[in-house]
């Protein structure tokens, strides 16, 4: 139990240990992958979201390119353009593109077209590399309703899950282009959900956006009262010119244009997503760790590593209908600590069986063979300690003449003989398969058969003894040998402090009365242990007397000694 205790402290202790590894590593973002990894995978799981119909995207696409020239476009198709817009009473439009470089009268007449519509929105952006922000020209820029960034940044693995909400400059923050535009067509300010580091999550829709083209839009194919009431947005689209990003849900880049769509339909839906703080997370990750630390200590450990795996998928499905209700959790610390505390137990149950078949191995290999000791371990149902009635055949083994031998050595000449003579016996009992029983003074008991079954156990036993009988002869040593098979109780018999893997029952009995009854240098076998080897050995039949008068019994005849 001490150990056990022991055992469970060290195993709170190593977990404990890696999963304050884990947390430490997540805050500093080392997660930050496995993260935006099921992110992708839950954009992807989800069904898609529809882009509200209050937003017109048009595009400026490859095809626009060919038909009205080489980028930079000129900026009389923008004024044709802020002319349709006008005529469809556009309610706001944001322009994704900076007109940076002055290009004469027209851009007054975009200035005075963008005051007559009301709420353009012009973008301005930063740039990292220069450590300026760029804006549209001043008369372009005087006739803007307002000015919002357009600063895009992808995470480390390279996808877009957020924008800024606002940028520093000078002496005043800058908004997201997307935040001034959805405000001004809901002509209110919009309480928005950020993360830690102040951005916008953009809730993807996951469908690709349905644009007008640029040109078919100068062209009239597209009718003006369209954009009545409408956000509309315009932007470059087109490969060689426009900037593409990686963003969740969607199986190829998409560009900078369609970001901004998918962050302004995020804010005037109010479909929002809220990420849970880092400090709630490691809160909860480590409540669950400690309820299945609870768990997993007491059960075993197959069982706890299957609740681990299925608590790791129920874990996986919580978070995803969280994220369908908005909600955004970082799965991948609570995950890790679950399979971390998995690997822990495993580990620590590891050593646990392998001490307890060290200790096995330790004790047993005193009574069986070190080959049938790595074959109980190994398959360790072929134990049957727990006491069952079963078939094998018994052997005692006694020295001749042992008493008067005592009486006249000295204790230390009787040990040095009695630990030759249990050598010679118990190699070649473990050579022919036997388990060694006990040592009963002089006498050695061995059972074949068992633990590990085999039927030609009899046969085992007569191979044995003759063996033993020629060996010890060979030594000096006489001894007796008697045989028997019969069904016996077998398994662990004792106390709860001592107990001793052995048989019982009237065939060891019989065995042990067979072996007194010898001559030195005399194998008797039992009536039973005969039947099914009178085919392979010699033997003469006799007739016990005394307490098992009348019992059928055999002396083995050697050829190399018959008779004698």
């Amino acid at each position: 139990m001490a150990q056990k205790v022991m055992r469970d402290r060290a195993l709170l202790r190593v977990t404990g240990f890696i999963i304050v590894i884990i947390f430490l590593v997540y805050y500093l973002g080392g997660l930050d992958r496995i993260n935006y990894a099921f992110l992708n995978y839950f954009f992807h799981l989800r069904r898609p979201l529809e882009i509200s119909k209050d937003i017109v995207v048009i595009g400026i696409t490859d095809r626009c390119l060919t038909k009205l020239g080489r980028w930079p476009l000129n900026r009389e198709h923008y004024v044709k353009l802020f002319k349709i817009l006008k005529e469809g009473e556009a309610k706001v439009v944001g322009i994704d593109i900076i007109f940076s470089e002055p290009s004469g009268k027209v851009d007054f007449e975009i200035r005075e077209l963008s005051k007559d519509i009301g709420g353009v929105i012009y973008p301005a952006y930063f740039n990292v590399d220069d450590g300026n922000l760029y804006f549209p020209v001043e008369p372009i820029m005087d006739g803007a309703f307002d000015i919002g960034h357009i600063n895009i940044t992808p995470a480390i693995n390279g996808f877009v899950y957020s924008i800024p909400l606002v940028i520093p400059y000078s002496t005043a923050n800058i908004q997201a282009f997307s935040i001034k535009i959805s405000d001004t067509y809901l002509n209110r300010d919009i309480n928005v959900p950020i993360d830690s580091n102040g951005n916008l999550i953009i809730n993807y829709s996951g469908r690709r956006i349905n644009m007008l083209s640029f040109s078919d839009v100068l062209g009239g194919k597209v009718p003006s009262d369209i954009f009545k009431g409408k956000l509309v947005l315009l932007g470059v689209t087109a490969k060689g010119v426009g900037d593409y990003y990686l963003a969740p849900s969607y199986n190829e880049p998409i560009s900078g244009l369609e970001i901004h769509v998918n962050a302004v339909n995020t804010i005037i839906t109010e479909r929002f997503l809220k990420k849970i703080h880092k400090n709630i997370t490691v809160l909860i990750s480590l409540i669950l760790c400690f309820l299945f630390i609870i768990f997993i200590s007491c059960t075993n450990p197959v069982m706890g590593t299957i609740a681990g795996l299925i608590g790791v998928f129920i874990c996986i499905l919580g978070v995803f209908l969280l994220f369908l209700n908005g909600i955004i959790f970082d799965i991948a610390p609570t995950i890790l600590s679950i399979l971390s505390t998995i690997v822990s137990s495993d580990i620590s149950s590891y050593i646990k069986e392998r001490e307890e078949k060290d200790k096995i191995r330790e004790i047993f290999q005193m009574y069986l063979s070190p080959e049938v000791v790595n074959k109980l371990l190994d398959h360790p149902e072929l134990w049957g300690l727990k006491g069952e009635e079963t078939e094998v055949t018994v052997m005692f083994v006694d020295i001749s003449g042992f008493t008067k031998f005592s009486q006249t050595h000295k204790p230390q000449e009787v040990v040095e003989f009695l630990n030759r003579y249990f050598s010679i016996v118990t190699d070649i009992i473990f050579k022919y398969g036997g388990t060694l029983d006990k040592f009963i003074g002089d006498a050695v008991m061995a059972i074949y058969g068992a633990p590990v079954r085999y039927e030609d156990h009899r046969l085992k036993a007569i191979e044995s003894a003759l063996e033993i009988i020629d060996i010890s002869r060979k030594n000096g040593i006489r001894v007796k040998i008697g045989i028997n098979t019969g069904k016996v109780i077998l398994g662990n018999i004792g106390t709860d402090k001592r107990v001793q893997y052995t048989a019982i029952g009237d065939a060891v009995n019989i065995a042990e009365f067979l072996e007194s009854i010898g001559e030195p240098n005399e194998i008797i076998i039992g009536e039973e242990t005969y039947r099914s080897i009178k085919d392979k050995v010699r033997a003469k039949e006799i007739i016990l007397e005394g307490k098992y008068k009348g019992v059928r019994a055999y002396k083995i005849i050697e050829d190399k000694d018959d008779g004698g």
